[in-house]
């Protein structure tokens, strides 16, 4: 273990990127109420400080009154941090967790925000990042814009946690489709949530169509991409069986991961859906009625095209009330 990771008395740790908005609050909020599901949680704030811009530093180096303003300047931004991961520490110590199980951090800024973010999460080897979806605001950097893109995108070797809005529900829903990736965020739901003799594991796969993956021409015999209707019956009916070839054998590995964590097979549930109005939207319709808090998701699904992949983007963006763990 990293010996920086803190706290050193927890078995899981989360890095939690804030900002002093509202959202980066939530997101602390968050993590609270899954200490409901993982009891011994570990929390590090992070605040990465502004960049002085280069032409200031530049001038400084000549000019004694940019020196001073650029002290002034490089004061009063790590002053704004010391409030804000202090406030966000104060916010878990209200809500009764242990001040031996928070660290603040300030760190400066190098590659650029999300990069910082990552590098932190990963050099730390924490077991989830943890962000609000629409964080920063207009004035600095707006998560939902290219910050957010970039965690979701290059966050890899880590699993990243976005908090939309006020997530109050303890259910997780994980949503599979077969591949790896969905075997790897089973793995870390099993490692994160399998110490815990109340938790409970829901599966959805949403059984996809064949148009999901390739265009289907139905169009005339002159064309040569043209695919007949009774062929298209019969590519429907062996994708489908294929898919649910693939799902049996993903239940069955997906269930000893979960069993060696320490599940009890009566905590450990299986749905499909027929994918209606999208994949994404399927999931998250399933998540609302259902009562669910977070969705689990893989970053990429079989072959880097299926749905988890782009669909988890999707998933992200039409969230609303719900947290979203993207494993890769």
């Amino acid at each position: 273990m990293n010996p920086e990771k803190s706290p050193k008395a927890s078995q899981h740790s989360v890095l939690i990127a804030v900002d002093g908005s509202r959202p980066s609050m939530q997101a602390v909020d968050y993590t609270v109420h899954m200490t409901r599901l993982i009891k011994d949680l570990g929390f590090v704030i992070l605040y990465v400080l502004p960049q002085t811009p280069p032409l200031f530093r530049k001038e400084a180096e000549t000019d004694g009154q940019m020196k001073r303003r650029l002290k002034a300047l490089e004061k009063a931004n790590q002053e704004k941090g010391l409030d804000i991961v202090n406030q966000a520490k104060e916010h878990l110590l209200s809500r009764g967790i242990p001040a031996e199980r928070i660290e603040t951090r300030l760190r400066k800024r190098h590659s650029g925000l999300a990069k910082d973010i990552i590098n932190e999460g990963e050099l730390g080897r924490f077991d989830a990042l943890v962000v609000g979806r629409r964080g920063l605001t207009w004035s600095q950097e707006l998560f939902m814009g290219s910050v957010s893109n970039q965690l979701i995108q290059h966050a890899s070797n880590i699993p990243l946690w976005m908090v939309d809005g006020k997530v109050l529900k303890p259910k997780v829903l994980a949503a599979v489709d077969g591949s790896e990736a969905s075997l790897r965020a089973v793995d870390h739901i099993a490692f994160m949530l399998g110490h815990n003799p109340e938790a409970v594991v829901d599966f959805l796969h949403v059984t996809p169509k064949l148009q999901s993956y390739c265009s289907i021409n139905l169009t005339n015999h002159q064309d040569q991409w043209a695919v007949q209707e009774t062929e298209l019956e019969s590519m429907e009916e062996e994708f489908l069986r294929e898919d649910s070839v693939c799902i049996d054998d993903f239940n069955h590995r997906a269930v000893k991961i979960l069993k060696q964590a320490g599940f009890d097979q009566k905590r450990i549930k299986v749905e499909e859906r027929e994918v209606s109005l999208g994949v994404a939207r399927t999931i998250i319709k399933a998540a609302q009625e259902g009562g669910y808090g977070t969705i689990v998701v893989g970053r990429r699904g079989m072959g880097k095209s299926s749905f988890l992949g782009s669909v988890s983007d999707r998933v992200i963006r039409r969230a609303a009330n719900l947290a979203v763990w993207v494993v890769n």
